[in-house]
């Protein structure tokens, strides 16, 4: 019985191990290490016992131990095999011909409501489409949404307790410009401020010369009541960037932000923000933003990526809750009059001209208000806007040296950078192919669409044993040719197409892939041969017009995706049709410097068929460089017609264990309040 009873105390003690000192081998022995470990733990469990007794418990648990190691692999390796086996069968089943079939005609299906959707939003029932498909479905969803954040704050520790254990207690001086504003709505304005849960604020008001004394008369009563609110004005029209800056002159905070008189702040806002700044200073931090109807119902949010530098020079995407820093502020030098309509985009252009700590806070925190005059309604409402971003956009050109030509973006206040590569580099296209009617279409499609001179073309054939036809194809071709025999491996044969290319920039391309653009590969080595750019992508397209590709995000679908793919317009994700920064982007249309491939090492050949691209930007965002998604590279692709779909078990494991971290973290250019099981760009509603 005393035995025994060492025994359940030794028993106790062997599950104290940590899991690193029984280990993952399927060796039937511990190492000496841990044979001292586990003696020790079995020592204190059991100190009266002998040494001859400790032995023999020891190897006990030894033999029990290696007796689970080997059973736990055997289940693996049934596992694994099982996973094979399906996915062999699946595979079977997706390229049989009547699975073909039925996908195809799945596909045209899809197609033709696409095209039905695209004219019907352009035809004169326009008006009717829109009010079927979206507004019912979208604000529903916003309000579930809602729902499970409100829950979330809930189930958080109440402000008042995390502001305690703050380090950085930082006062946030709120700048209000006033020019005749509708009474009910400054003071909804106020009262937001007001109901901060964070109480180290204060208010400055400054009145554009309104004429009306109820301003004054209606500010000093509230600042009476609480001396955090403070009164100023001008004497006559200064405009905003004037009215912001007198309001500035007198706010002597560690923080500005900036609140137009009819719009409200959530009560929690400058409380997330002081929480961001736990992790240290910034220059500028920006959130995620909703709008009010004229019912004061909260809809149409926009939710926002990390700081994207490229993303800024298509847009003012930070919009509101815009934060900077006293120090930033002025080293910018405060808003310029000249750019009122765009004052702020063009002080976050200069704050960014050098090196800037830039950080998001992923949570609604401001809310817009919609009515006639406002731009959160109608984007015509404030022409001139337009005008201010671009003059700002051209001067932060200017300053920065770029060789760039600053025109219109897809809609308004909306721009493309064209970024020039000169002299004009010579661009090698690399096409693997076995198909010869795809590679002869692709060809074709280059050399009628492409403007781009300085190119050369390098086909990898992938030999079949039936090669008539390619080879009858090449010949009529001016292309340098690489053959490759054996299985498909993507990896493999690109990296060897790269090594017989001449080029500075190397640009892989599916040959399932048609130019839609003359200037495609223009704006794919002008992104390319910029110094800091390591990858560029391209917009990819459906026939029907569809996006195919506007990015890649990871830590979505199989570890990674396409967002909004077969849609033409996000209800939620707002970026596709302007050049940002990404974390991946496909490799049936990728433009990469010789020198930076050269450098990451090319495609790695442990991912041969799948994930192979997505790893090669990772690994150059690992190595420092950024990764850009160029819209204005337009080309049409036929996905999956040069191999057959679907990513194996051992694909994805690979992946998953290589970046299981980024993974984890989440994209940082793609909303962790979107969905991560779908490509649709939905609300993550309950995940």
């Amino acid at each position: 019985m005393r035995f025994a009873h060492r025994a359940e105390r030794a028993q106790d003690a062997a599950s104290e191990i940590p899991a690193g000192a029984a280990g993952a081998s399927h060796e039937p022995r511990e190492s000496a290490s841990e044979q001292t470990l586990l003696r020790k733990r079995l020592q204190s469990a059991a100190p009266d016992a002998t040494p001859e007794e400790l032995t023999a418990l020891a190897d006990a648990f030894q033999e029990l131990l290696a007796q689970e190691r080997r059973e736990s692999a055997r289940e693996l390796e049934s596992l694994s095999a099982e996973q094979r086996a399906l996915e062999a069968r699946l595979a079977a089943v997706e390229n049989s011909r009547p699975f073909r079939y039925a996908r195809a005609l799945s596909k045209a299906a899809s197609e033709w409501r696409a095209r039905a959707g695209q004219w019907l939003l352009h035809s004169p029932f326009h008006g009717a489409y829109l009010k079927l498909t979206r507004p019912a479905p979208f604000d529903r969803q916003y309000r579930l949404w809602l729902e499970r954040e409100r829950a979330r704050e809930e189930r958080e520790a109440p402000p008042a307790e995390r502001i305690a254990a703050f380090h950085f207690r930082p006062v946030f001086s709120v700048l209000m410009p006033v020019y005749k504003p509708p009474r009910r709505w400054l003071e909804a304005a106020v009262a937001s401020v007001q109901a901060q849960a964070y109480p180290h604020w204060e208010l400055i008001i400054c009145d554009d010369a309104s004429g009306e004394p109820w301003i004054r008369d209606y500010v000093e009563q509230q600042a009476r009541a609480d001396p955090r609110i403070r009164f100023t004005g001008l004497s006559e029209r200064g405009g905003i960037s004037a009215a912001f800056n007198q309001a500035g002159r007198a706010a002597p905070g560690d923080y500005f932000t900036f609140l137009d008189q009819d719009d409200v702040l959530p009560p929690r806002a400058l409380f997330y923000v002081a929480e961001a700044l736990q992790e240290g200073p910034a220059d500028i931090v920006y959130s995620d933003e909703d709008r009010l109807s004229p019912e004061g119902e909260r809809v149409a949010p926009i939710f926002r990526p990390a700081w994207s530098p490229d993303l800024l020079t298509s847009c003012m995407y930070m919009g509101h809750l815009f934060v900077v820093s006293r120090e930033a502020m002025e080293r910018a030098g405060w808003f310029r009059p000249a750019y009122d309509g765009s004052q702020d985009y063009d002080l976050a252009l200069r704050i960014t001209d050098a090196p800037a700590a830039v950080r998001h806070v992923p949570r609604v925190l401001y809310h817009w208000r919609q009515h006639e005059g406002s731009t959160s309604a109608r984007t015509s409402a404030k022409p001139y806007t337009h005008e201010a971003g671009w003059l700002a956009l051209e001067d932060a050109v200017s300053r920065r040296g770029w060789e760039a030509n600053v025109a219109g973006g897809p809609r308004r206040n909306t721009y493309r950078l064209a970024r020039r590569a000169s002299p004009q580099p010579l661009a090698s296209i690399i096409v693997v192919s076995r198909n010869p009617k795809l590679l002869e279409r692709c060809l074709a499609g280059i050399g009628r669409t492409t403007e781009y001179a300085n190119r050369e073309i390098v086909v990898v054939q992938h030999r079949t044993g039936d090669d008539a036809e390619m080879d009858a194809v090449l010949e009529r071709s001016a292309c340098k040719r690489v053959t490759h025999a054996g299985h498909f491996d993507f990896a493999e044969m690109n990296n060897r197409g790269a090594a017989e290319a001449a080029g500075e920039v190397l640009v892989f391309l599916n040959d399932d892939v048609t130019p839609l653009s003359s200037d495609w590969l223009s704006a794919l080595a002008g992104q390319a041969f910029r110094p800091e750019v390591g990858v560029a992508g391209a917009r990819l397209v459906y026939p029907s017009g569809a996006i195919q590709h506007a990015g890649i995000a990871i830590g979505i679908m199989d570890g990674c995706g396409h967002p909004l793919r077969g849609a033409f317009a996000g209800a939620y994700w707002h970026w596709a049709d302007v050049t940002r920064n990404v974390s991946g982007v496909t490799a049936a249309c990728m433009a990469v410097r010789a020198e930076v491939f050269s450098e990451l090492g090319g495609f790695d050949r442990v991912f041969p068929v799948n994930y192979n691209d997505v790893d090669l930007c990772l690994r150059a965002r690992r190595a420092g460089y950024e990764v850009v998604y160029e819209p204005a590279a337009v080309l049409r692709h036929d996905e999956c017609r040069s191999r057959a779909p679907g990513t194996t078990h051992e694909e994805r494991r690979r992946w998953r264990k290589r970046w299981d971290a980024e993974l984890e973290a989440g994209d940082p250019f793609y909303s962790p309040n979107l969905t991560r099981v779908r490509e649709d760009a939905s609300l993550r509603l309950d995940e």
